[in-house]
Parts: structure tokens; sequence; C-alpha cells
């Protein structure tokens, strides 16, 4: 009876190998042809969203091309004016151009998430095989030799028994190797689907960034037209002014530094010894709108940036970054309120587009006191030519402007 039951055990092995041939066929039949479909019609949409990135990315060039012939005519207020429209449709394509891209990326994302799907119910039907083999084999193992030879009618059909259980062991063999392959297909879908998860992070970061640029652009174009009154005269005297202010500072900071010489020693210890690392004057908890020398800022067609803006809400207190002394408080149509202090070892810092001053002149500041209250909001009175409400700080050093990042810890 235990034969006949071995027999009946090879002739179950034969009929599974069959029939999950057959299942697997028809299985691959169903569930990779529904994938295939799926993934095929999001690879097509992802093209098309590829192809909209290529034009996106021809008509951004187009205006880079237009800005770049602006920016090397003469600097009038028609001029300039056209030249800050041209760098707000390039931002907003810009923008576009990122949201694409993330639309893109979701769309790879579903279709490896519809692979990746596929592959795991491949492993599972193929791990079931496999425990089914592994246990006839076994079954197989424990039938002696002799055994199986005795039961045999002819010498053929022995060796054709024995032939059956190599087939089985191949077979076995065979689907280990198949579950290796596809457990390897898997993880390099998973870590695809996985680069473009991250992906989508840093284009979000940039998108964030853009609309900020953006924002600074049409805020910019507001502030000019409002400050003009479109008027090219108006223009010009702004631009005198902001040089006249460039100068003046200059020769405040040498006239006052010189006058205070000994006292400036004793107001801050830190910058006395030589250590010139200055607080922040107001958190960078939004980042950095505009770096020094910034080449995104809007004015740098008629300047370099010659500070560190930071973004933050109208009213923020802003805090000293020094000891010092509070040489003024000066109104000007560029920086709006503005408030210098001067540090020992020939640094000086600025504080612009204040909404209101607090710190007066002629006194000593502490380090970390509060001298005044941020603005920039464009038509804000104090606000001057701002791009949004911000803090523009700025470090001199000998008079002259520098990074004031350089002097200032990480955020």
């Amino acid at each position: 009876m235990k034969k006949i039951s071995h027999f009946t055990g090879v002739i179950l092995i034969v009929a599974l190998l069959s029939d999950f041939g057959c299942s697997r066929m028809v299985f691959a039949a169903t569930s990779n042809d529904n994938v295939k479909d799926a993934v095929e019609e999001l690879n097509a949409s992802v093209k098309d969203k590829r192809d909209r990135i290529s034009e996106i990315d021809n008509l951004i060039s187009g205006y880079r091309n237009k800005i770049a012939q602006q920016e090397a005519q003469q600097t009038n207020l028609a001029n300039e004016t056209l030249l800050l429209e041209n760098r707000i449709k390039e931002k907003e394509l810009a923008i576009l151009r990122v949201k694409t891209e993330i639309e893109a990326l979701k769309l790879e994302i579903e279709s490896l998430d519809h692979q990746i799907d596929d592959q795991e119910q491949r492993i599972a039907k193929q791990k079931l095989l496999i425990a089914e083999l592994i246990r006839r084999v076994r079954q197989s193992d424990e039938v002696n030799t002799l055994d199986v030879f005795l039961t045999r009618p002819t010498l053929s059909s022995f060796f054709d028994r024995l032939e059956e259980i190599k087939k089985l062991e191949r077979s076995l063999g065979e689907t280990i190797e198949q579950v290796k392959d596809v457990k390897k297909v898997l993880e390099e879908t998973k870590k695809a689907r996985d680069d473009r998860l991250e992906n989508i992070k840093l284009q979000e970061k940039e998108l964030e960034i853009d609309q900020q640029k953006l924002e600074s652009e049409k805020n910019f174009k507001l502030s000019l037209i409002t400050q003009t009154q479109q008027s090219q005269q108006e223009f010009e005297k702004i631009l005198y002014e902001l040089k006249q202010q460039q100068q003046t500072t200059q020769d405040d900071i040498a006239r006052l530094e010189d006058k205070l010489k000994e006292t400036l020693k004793s107001v801050d210890d830190a910058l006395a010894r030589g250590d010139i690392l200055l607080n922040w004057p107001v958190q960078p908890l939004r980042g950095i709108s505009a770096h020094f020398h910034d080449s995104d800022y809007p004015f740098r067609n008629l300047f370099e940036h010659p500070g560190t803006d930071i973004p933050t809400p109208v009213g923020t207190p802003i805090h000293a970054a020094a000891g010092g002394y509070v040489a003024w408080n000066k109104t000007g149509r560029m920086y709006g309120n503005y408030t210098m202090i001067v540090h020992p070892g020939g640094i000086a810092t600025i504080y612009a587009h204040l909404s209101k001053f607090i710190a007066k002149p002629d006194t000593y500041v502490e380090r970390g006191d509060v001298i005044g209250l941020s603005g920039g909001r464009p038509g804000d009175p104090g606000a001057g030519l701002s791009t949004g409400p911000h803090l523009h700080f700025e470090v001199r050093q000998d008079g002259i402007p520098v990074n004031a990042e350089n002097f200032l810890p990480s955020y």
C-alpha cells in the first residue's frame, strides 16, 4: 500500500509541476498583461510630461536670452521694467517646469508600484511551489531505492522513476533561482521608487525657492513703480541716491571708528579680542532669500547685492548683531528705514527696511539688544525699494561691504 502511495505521490508531483506551469502561465497572462497595460499607459503619460518639460525648457531658454540682451543695454526705467517682466515670466515658467516634473515623477512611482505588486505576487506564488516541492522531495527521500526497484514492473520503468525524481529536484532548484531573480528585480524596482520619492522632495524644495523668487520679482516691480511713479527722472534720482549712500556710509564708518576707537574696545569683548563672530539679528527660520552678490537678486542689473536678506514677518524684533555704537537712523529711497552700528575691529553692521526705529543714535547697545522692528512690505512706510517683508543685513569691513554669512553661525 505504501509503494502504491509513493508511486501516486510521484504522479501528483509531476501533475503539480505541470499544473503550476499552466497556472503560472495563466497567472502571468492575466496579471502580467494587466500590469503591462497599466505600465504602458502610465509611461505614455510620463512621456507627455517629459515632452512638455522640453517645451518649457525651450521657452525658459528664450526668456533667458532676452534677459541677457536687456542686461547689456543701457540702464533706464523702461528697460528695467521690461527686464523685470521677462524675469517674472521666466520664474513662472520655472515653477511650471518643476510642477510638471513632480507630476511626471508621481506617474513613474505609480508605474513602479504596479511592477512591485506584480513581482511580490510572483514571489509569493513561487514560494508556495517551493514549499510543496520540498515536501514532495522529502517524501521521495523516505522511500528506499530498492523498494522503488522492486515496485517497478520493468527495468526501464525503474529508471524512468529515478529520472522523475531528478526532474523534481531540478525543478526545485530552478524555482529557487527564479525567486532569487525576481527578488533582485524587486529590490531594484523599490530602489528606483525610493529615488523618485527623494527626487520629489528635492523638486518641492526647488518649487518653494522658485515661488519665493517670483514673489520677490513681483514685489520689486511694484516697489519700482511706486518709488519712481514711472518717471525716468525719479529712477535716476534713486540710482544717484544709492551711490551717494554707499559713499557716505563708507566715510561715516571711518570717521566714527576713529573718533570712538578707545570706547569701542570695551563695548564687546569678543570683537575686541578679534573673535569677529556676530549673532543673527533675526533667526533665519525661513532661510535666506538673497545672499551676498546673489546672481538671482532682482536689482542685480542696477548693483550687486551688498548684504544678506532674511525673510521675516513685518514687526519682528531686530537685535544688534554685536555690541557697538549706534551711528545713525536714516530713511532713504532704496533702504527705507535703516540703522547702522559701528563695532570694534573695523566692523559695521546695517539693518535695513525697518518698520520702526528703537535704538537711538549716539547710544551704545549690547549684543542682542532690540534696535528696531522689521518691515519691507512694498508700499509700507520705511520699506524702501523692497522685494517683500524681510531684513536686509549688511556687514562692512573698513567701509567695504563683505559677506555677512562669513561672520555668522551656521543656520
